[in-house]
């Protein structure tokens, strides 16, 4: 007897300020972390704006803030303690 087909729908994005919050530090810090500068002075800037948006990335998890989507689903590491 066959089976029934089962319908996949396409997942819908359904803004959320918290969730959009969260992904936005994290492009920010991944932009930031992605450009290269071709003088002294452009690879100063490009840490100190890839230093800004680990910063503001750090204090919003710090203060109990959503993960990125990116890194929700990921696995935990293990407890170090004994």
């Amino acid at each position: 007897m066959p089976t029934k087909a089962k319908l996949l729908l396409p997942r819908v994005h359904r803004p959320d300020p918290v969730t959009d919050h969260a992904d936005g530090l994290y492009d920010r810090l991944s932009e930031a972390l992605r450009e290269r500068g071709r003088t002294v002075a452009d690879r100063a800037r490009n840490q100190k704006a890839a230093d800004e948006a680990f910063t503001a990335l750090d204090r919003h998890l710090r203060r109990g803030g959503q993960l990125p989507t990116p890194w929700r689903g990921a696995s935990q590491p293990p407890d170090p303690r004994p």
